[in-house]
């Protein structure tokens, strides 16, 4: 593992302070006694709160934790000296130099997967619940280190990022920074005394590929729930529109945990309420979501919405442009968003994904052919049906709109009729790609399940 002092930037990187740094120090002696440290937290009023909640939704004993004390006696030296550090990066690091950081986000979604960590170590038995809450709030503390000591720096490595998506975030860092969120996170937990079996997860869950253990081994489940933890943290934060299909990716991975989907709703939405309970105490701020059945449902509504699409008109004449719209409004209850120019249109496609684009040839800064070409080679463009549209109608121009990538080109003076037959063959298409999709979950799901039952076949096995 990478030393801190490789980097030469030890004194620069997020450090506790005050009553956290003090509670540091203490549990470096041999003969510390837990008044000593329950002395030390009770000065800071707002860890000492932090605590008794902590110590009280972790209890399985119907008496409630009041005192600092009986909080630390419960939770332990090392427990409280690790939470006493992360709540004290929390309120020192709220924001910071680096404008393309989004601090409050970061603590967010630190603070649901820390959260859901806990939640799924209730389940799964495999470490401490207070430990487990901070390896899910430090999991990426890499990336708060870089913002802080790169300000300028890491806000161009998530420029980048943001611009090409396919390359990972890890290997954006390394290209300009030399190291990554990764290996950094995992040397600053260790030089914290965070145990090595947490540190050495963090290089294994963002890699979806890496080997990690047997599958009934302890490392596998940790991995395992980190992932789950993650991507729990990304439907909490994540838009309305993608949070059927985040959830359903989670679910194929929660059965690799013996989560089932009949007991995966209550789960999900007791940690989401215990995310918005503590967004109130640490002052963060928390999504409002809906119940898990109606995040699960949301697929059916989409299904039933399948007749309606969203259409991007990009046209640089008003006249055109306001012509094409009223067609669409013809057609049926299209979501339609105009746009005048090129650029505009592809901030726009990668803002909202459409299923149509309809691009006039002579678009300003840039023409339809070109960003046909451009939408073509993004990821989020390759889906789309994408109608390019010419004052003048000819073979030639027929060719290379086609050529570009186009499904279909047509003139300008195009009639309502002829128009609603394009959408009919773009709402196929959309129906076609959601199905392909809904089949690829299934298909995940079936093979988690088949894995989890070879894993109950193994263990009956060896232990009959």
């Amino acid at each position: 593992m990478m030393q801190l002092e490789q980097l030469r930037i030890n004194e620069q990187l997020p450090s506790p302070k005050g009553v956290a740094l003090a509670v540091l120090a203490l549990s470096k002696r041999e003969n510390v006694t837990l008044s000593e440290i329950s002395l030390v937290v009770q000065t800071d009023p707002a860890l000492s709160g932090r605590l008794i909640k902590l110590a009280n939704s972790a209890s399985q004993i119907s008496r409630p934790v009041v005192s600092v004390q009986e909080a630390v006696a419960r939770q332990g030296v090392k427990a409280v000296c690790q939470l006493a550090l992360g709540f004290s990066l929390l309120d020192q690091y709220r924001a910071g130099a680096c404008d393309s950081f989004d601090y409050p986000k970061y603590w967010s979604h630190s603070l649901l997967m820390g959260l859901a960590m806990k939640a799924l170590g209730a389940r799964a038995r495999v470490g401490a619940s207070d430990e487990l809450f901070i390896c899910g709030l430090l999991a990426q503390v890499g990336q708060l280190a870089l913002a802080t000591v790169y300000p300028e720096g890491y806000s161009a490595v998530l420029t980048a990022y943001q611009a090409s998506p396919t390359q990972t975030l890890a290997a954006h860092e390394r290209a300009q920074l030399e190291t990554d969120h990764i290996e950094l996170g995992a040397a600053m937990m260790s030089d914290w005394g965070i145990p090595g079996i947490f540190t050495q997860l963090l290089a294994l869950y963002e890699n979806p590929d890496h080997p990690c253990g047997a599958p009934d081994s302890r490392s596998n489940s940790l991995v395992l729930m980190l992932r789950l933890a993650h991507r729990l943290a990304d439907i909490g934060l994540g838009n309305a529109d993608q949070r059927p299909q985040l959830t359903q990716a989670w679910l194929t991975q929660a059965a690799k945990l013996d989560i089932q989907i009949d007991k995966a709703g209550h789960f999900i939405d007791e940690v989401i309420d215990e995310w918005h309970d503590w967004g109130t105490l640490l002052q963060i701020h928390t999504e409002p979501l809906p119940p898990f059945c109606n995040v699960a449902h949301e697929d059916e509504k989409t299904a039933k919405d399948a007749s309606s699409l969203r259409i991007v008109v990009a046209d640089s004449n008003d006249f055109t442009r306001r012509k094409t719209m009223a067609l669409l409004a013809e057609s049926g209850g299209h979501t339609v968003y105009p746009v005048s120019d090129g650029h505009s249109a592809v901030a726009l496609v990668l803002d909202v994904i459409p299923h149509v684009i309809i691009a006039h040839g002579k678009l300003k800064q840039m023409d339809g052919l070109a960003l046909c070409q451009t939408l073509r080679e993004a990821d989020e463009g390759r889906g789309i049906y994408i109608l390019l549209m010419d004052d003048k109608h000819n073979e030639e121009q027929s060719i290379r709109a086609h050529e570009s990538g186009a499904d279909g080109y047509v003139s300008s003076t195009i009639s309502s009729r002829a128009l609603h037959a394009r959408l009919v063959a773009a709402q196929r298409l959309a129906h076609l790609k959601n199905t392909w999709e809904q089949d690829r979950a299934h298909l995940g799901k079936v093979a988690a399940e088949l894995e989890l039952a070879n894993r109950r076949l193994t263990n009956a096995a060896l232990t009959s």
